[in-house]
């Protein structure tokens, strides 16, 4: 009984993983995807550049984004290209954040395979803002306000520096992307526009 019952799940395993293949391969082919790509991030809220020592003395608020890389004319030592990306990410008593955007960007190559780029980003950000709210009711009682988050538009620039490498035969750029972006409103009242300050170590999977 035991026996049949690995052979099963090594069966549905196998197949699951070869159905997952099969659409990432199908989906990557209609999307026409150069690359998909994978970041880390941590991101702070301080002034663009002015801010950027901060990173790495300030606490690490983590994040992650998966997405995939088009290009639009690629030539000899430039490419323009296009990605796509969803991403969350937690800043710690602030708020959590889920990122829905993409980058418009200019890559040029330089010798031994390095590259340095220029990203302008825009997108939407789902902001869940870490505070409790209560509101009263005609008795005088105090209930709890469900949090269901708020809309906002997320918009900046990224200077990514990189290498292409090669890892067990699969061609990929790793690189580090330092992205100044805003978010608005926040709070309309006193912070309209929130800067941000995210530092990104990713890879970029080139698709065969």
């Amino acid at each position: 009984m035991r026996i049949k019952l690995v052979l099963f799940v090594m069966g549905l395993s196998l197949s699951y993983q070869s159905f997952s293949d099969d659409f990432e391969k199908k989906l990557f082919k209609k999307l026409k995807a150069e690359s998909y790509q994978v970041n880390v991030f941590t991101n702070q809220y301080y002034f663009p550049f002015l801010g950027m020592e901060n990173i790495f003395a300030a606490k690490y608020h983590p994040g992650i984004s998966a997405g995939f890389v088009k290009n639009i004319k690629k030539k000899e030592k430039t490419t323009f290209y296009y990605d796509a990306k969803v991403g969350i990410y937690n800043h710690r008593f602030i708020q959590t954040g889920v990122q829905l955007y993409g980058d418009l960007g200019y890559r040029f190559t330089l010798p031994k395979k390095f590259f340095v780029a220029g990203e302008f980003g825009l997108g939407y950000l789902h902001a869940i803002i870490h505070q409790t709210k209560f509101k009263a009711d005609d008795n005088g009682n105090y209930s709890k306000v469900k949090n269901f988050g708020k809309p906002q538009v997320m918009t900046g620039i990224g200077i990514k520096v990189g290498k292409q490498i090669t890892v067990y035969k699969n061609t990929g750029r790793l690189f580090i992307n330092y992205q100044p972006w805003f978010q608005f409103p926040f709070i309309k009242s006193y912070v309209p526009l929130l800067p941000n300050n995210s530092l990104h170590l990713g890879f970029d999977l080139i698709l065969k």
